[in-house]
């Protein structure tokens, strides 16, 4: 039984790795083939693009092989693997590793930063709202049950209309699930991380994720649009002056130098930006992960039978 288990971790990782691979060409194709209208694509395309890699990796070596593996595989076999087996296993040990590591330095991060909140009294009347020191604005924290964090001076600095859009703001991208997004592209295990791709397809979602929780903070009313921009300004400021900021690469925050004019300008004197209210990305993720699991039976043998093909032919 133990040399079974073995053989079946081995596996399981190699075909993870294997897939992965798959997966990220693939994404590099999509990503190309979009680059040209990356400024009109929807957020979920571009987050489906980002995470493609490492979910059907996981989807094809949780869902389709192990269940394959398990009932298939003779427990007494004693057929062995060739080194290229053990060094594609060990690729995929070392992106799932790496994945880890990055849950839990976020994790740490967080931890760190609510260490010392307090429920916030300003704030409308609005539920799990906390004042944070180590935040200089406003940021939307946590991914399982996210918290509207508001460092110390910004109720001093902005005004009323201006805090309640700010808030608005971070609701939006709560509701839109952005920090659940933001986490799984930062500790996605796939061979895109840190690529100039997996850069431009994060950018391109950030703007975008950004542009439409701006939209729905404004409700197209020009004079909360104004607040905004304005709350924009004013944050920036007060992020400069802080230096002992704790950062959290998977929350949300206010502002962002990066798009800072571009979103100041946007309000004031473009187009109010248009709200994307699609949440086709859980839809097309359900209906994947459903689709495999129904099918995973049937096409059990299959997949058995190319693994014994591949573990004959791997030196």
């Amino acid at each position: 039984m133990t040399g079974m288990l073995f053989r079946t971790i081995v596996l399981a990782l190699a075909w993870f790795a294997c897939v992965n691979a798959i997966g990220s060409v693939l994404a590099l194709a999509l990503a190309y083939a979009t680059r040209a209208r990356a400024g009109r694509s929807r957020t979920w395309v571009l987050l489906a693009i980002r995470l493609l890699p490492a979910s059907v990796s996981i989807l094809f070596a949780g869902a389709m092989f192990l269940p394959a593996q398990w009932a298939l595989e003779p427990r007494d076999t004693s057929e062995t693997m060739g080194l290229g087996l053990y060094v594609m296993a060990t690729v995929g040990a070392a992106l799932l590793w790496r994945s880890a590591r990055r849950v839990a330095s976020a994790a740490g991060a967080g931890r760190r930063v609510m260490a010392g909140s307090r429920p916030h009294r300003h704030s409308g009347g609005i539920a799990n709202t906390y004042e944070v020191d180590a935040v200089p604005g406003v940021s939307l924290a946590g991914v399982i049950r996210p918290r509207i964090l508001i460092g110390e001076n910004v109720t001093a600095q902005l005004s009323h209309d201006e805090l309640d859009v700010a808030i608005a703001h971070e609701m939006a991208h709560r509701d839109a699930f952005d920090n659940l997004a933001r986490w799984c592209m930062h500790c996605a295990p796939d061979f895109l991380f840190r690529s100039v791709v997996a850069s431009r397809l994060e950018r391109d979602w950030h703007l975008a994720a950004e542009s439409r929780a701006d939209a729905r903070a404004v409700r197209g009313n020009t004079s909360r649009a104004v607040h905004l921009a304005s709350a924009l300004i004013k944050v920036a400021r007060l992020s400069a002056m802080n230096r002992n900021r704790v950062p959290v690469p998977c929350w949300s925050t206010l502002t962002d130098s990066e798009f800072l004019e571009w979103r100041v300008q946007r309000l004031l004197s473009g187009p109010l930006p248009h709200s994307d209210t699609s949440h086709r990305l859980g839809y097309l993720a359900a209906t994947v992960a459903i689709s495999v699991l129904m099918s995973a039976p049937f096409f059990a043998g299959s997949v058995h039978r190319l693994t014994e093909t591949l573990v004959a032919l791997i030196p």
